[in-house]
């Protein structure tokens, strides 16, 4: 069952389901599955404003990880985490240079119109920054460390859009599971977009705006690494 609004957009070509996850009342609301109050979970990094998705992840990723480092894959909870899903990407690394999406939330598919499941974020066509955006997502597990990055992902008219991406590292299970660590993240728009009525492209770069390291305990990376921004 799709919306009838008998339009062009993609609104109007989304399941009815989907709907209500792509209503800005929903972004600011949604929570977690936690078993404590996220008092202690702060509301900005670096002077950049956590929106309401990507703190409850954080939340999430404090609460599951205990006294380690970051959580292991196995203690990744989908009940914790079943209403952040529709905005989640969980991704692993496959080896040194492939990152691969195991998990595109559904309000993200609806969002862009693409289901990257099982695609490297990589790409086959690799970029000039391809290599400095490897090396920031590799160093989430190298420090240990997150990061919040802002970047402008484009409509179709070219207009661009902000949007915080969330991401934070997952150590492997080097005893029940395959052995690869991964990154769980969030995308959401930085301002409120009208129900995410954009038809996103993704055939040019995601212009960087600010790429912000959190410190998990660990420090972050040293700015002569040139790694944020």
């Amino acid at each position: 069952m799709t919306i009838g609004g008998g339009g062009d957009s993609p609104a109007d070509k989304r399941p009815t389901w989907v709907q209500p996850l792509m209503q800005w009342s929903t972004v600011e609301t949604v929570k977690a599955r936690l078993a404590g109050p996220i008092d202690h979970v702060p509301v900005e990094i670096g002077g950049l404003p956590l929106s309401n998705i990507g703190r409850q992840l954080y939340a999430w990723w404090l609460e599951a990880r205990g006294d380690k480092p970051m959580p292991v894959s196995s203690e990744v909870s989908l009940r914790a985490l079943v209403e952040l899903l529709p905005y989640i990407r969980y991704l692993s690394w496959e080896d040194e240079k492939r990152l691969v999406f195991r998990i595109y939330g559904s309000a993200l598919v609806a969002g862009s119109g693409f289901d990257f499941t099982g695609q490297n974020v990589f790409g086959p066509a690799e970029h000039a920054e391809t290599e400095i955006d490897r090396a920031r997502l590799r160093v989430l597990h190298e420090q240990p460390c997150g990061i919040v990055m802002i970047r402008d992902v484009y409509a179709r008219s070219g207009k661009p859009f902000a949007c915080e991406f969330m991401t934070l590292p997952i150590a492997p299970d080097t005893e029940n599971g395959d052995g690869h660590a991964r990154i769980i993240g969030t995308v959401v728009p930085c301002e409120q977009i009208a129900e995410w009525d954009v038809d996103v492209v993704f055939d040019r770069i995601q212009t960087l705006h600010r790429a912000t390291f959190i410190d998990t305990g660990f420090g972050v990376p040293p700015a002569s690494r040139g790694l944020g921004k």
